[in-house]
């Protein structure tokens, strides 16, 4: 065998191993940007790139409607997620949200909360630990496709095309939760 072909054979092997050290998220988030899909929907009636005034005339219109009211310390917007028994009121979930705004006033991200409305400290079926999977089950409905895997200690990620959902323990009583759109997140870190 020729050095140039002991070159060539190393150089195959080298990035063989290269792409198979990539995690499974990297590989997610390759497969999900190049297929091209376009997951631009969020949840009432918001998508990514839409304006600042177009959030606030929506979420006015739909607390005319009695679906969203300020929520606490007028830092978020918040909903109440009704469990399908009706008659279950210790489970109903407070979801508090907020969009991430880009330089032009676009929305590019999505931050949320939820707990439940019954939270105490002394009521452990009602921590966030309990919580996550409903919370997960939900955005499953949402946001159908693909599954969400674990990235590193409690964090679950989402990707399907260009939406990146991650999920967490927040606190004892919150569930975090990010949409982001990964378009626009990679653009800025290339910039």
């Amino acid at each position: 065998m020729t050095l140039r072909n002991v070159v060539k054979v190393l150089m195959i092997f080298l990035v063989i191993m290269m792409s198979s050290c990539q995690s499974d998220y990297t590989k997610l988030v390759k497969r999900e940007l190049a297929s091209g899909k376009q997951n631009d929907s969020l949840f009432y009636r918001l998508k990514f790139g839409q304006t600042r005034s177009y959030f606030f005339k929506n979420c006015w219109e739909l607390n005319k409607q009695k679906l969203l009211s300020q929520g606490p310390n007028n830092g978020y917007v918040q909903a109440f997620l009704q469990p399908q028994d009706t008659t279950d009121r210790i489970h109903i979930m407070r979801m508090l949200f907020y969009p991430r705004f880009d330089p032009n006033d676009k929305i590019m991200a999505m931050d949320l909360k939820f707990s439940y409305v019954a939270w105490a400290p002394w009521n452990k079926d009602l921590h966030a630990d309990k919580l996550l999977p409903r919370v997960q089950d939900t955005l499953m409905k949402w946001f159908p496709g693909n599954d969400f895997i674990h990235v590193k200690d409690s964090i679950l990620v989402k990707v399907d095309g260009n939406r990146q959902i991650q999920l967490t323990e927040g606190s004892e009583r919150d569930v975090s939760v990010l949409i982001e759109d990964l378009n626009y997140k990679l653009n800025k870190l290339n910039n």
